[in-house]
């Protein structure tokens, strides 16, 4: 069967990230995309969430088929998946951010209900620059969708998305020289590991 290559809009110069994310789908069928674009990051959107104090360096979008989406009742236009990308052109590198992952449990406590506990949270990390950012932001919602459309066997939760990303920008640190960023971005996503085993 032959296998459909990811093709990328990019607007941001960044042909060596998308280079290295084409080169890890070479194993998988993109022909349910309808598109992949990149975009600069605007300054409203590069601004923090009110009470935040980190802005955003990256958004990723993976919007699913029109037809499969819930409640929707009138007749809408069918596309098939599409993603969208904005990462930070800023020169403000080396840059952290935060997304939903997995952090050590901690109890919730309202009126009337017994300690609850939960894992999932706000995941902080870093990027040296923006073609490691780019690589991060790529990696999410392309795992939503080959989860989505069953190629990988894991959950196409925004949890799971930050794990996968992890696992990329790791192999792209490593394969710049980038050892110690490398190695925290394992370490984050180790302690995920533990978690989702209930290690911790």
């Amino acid at each position: 069967m032959h296998l459909q290559a990811l093709e990328v809009t990019d607007h941001t110069n960044a042909s060596a990230a998308i280079a290295f994310v084409q080169h890890k789908l070479s194993g998988y069928d993109m022909h349910l995309l309808d598109w992949v674009r990149i975009n600069p990051m605007t300054h409203a959107q590069h601004a923090p969430e009110p009470g935040g104090q980190i802005p955003p360096v990256t958004l990723s979008t993976c919007w699913m088929p029109r037809e499969n989406k819930p409640g929707i009742t009138t007749p809408q236009p069918e596309h098939m998946y599409r993603i969208k990308v904005n990462v930070w052109q800023g020169s403000d590198y080396p840059a952290e951010e935060m997304h939903w992952g997995r952090v050590p449990a901690f109890p919730i406590r309202r009126r009337n209900i017994p300690d609850r506990y939960t894992t999932l949270g706000l995941c902080r990390w870093r990027y040296p620059d923006r073609l490691a950012a780019t690589v991060h932001a790529l990696a999410r919602p392309l795992f939503l969708y080959l989860a989505s459309t069953h190629q990988v066997a894991l959950e196409p939760s925004e949890s799971n998305a930050s794990a996968w990303g992890h696992r990329w920008l790791a192999e792209w640190l490593r394969s710049h020289g980038q050892l110690q960023e490398a190695e925290a971005v394992v370490t984050q996503l180790m302690q995920w590991t533990l978690i989702q085993s209930k290690g911790l």
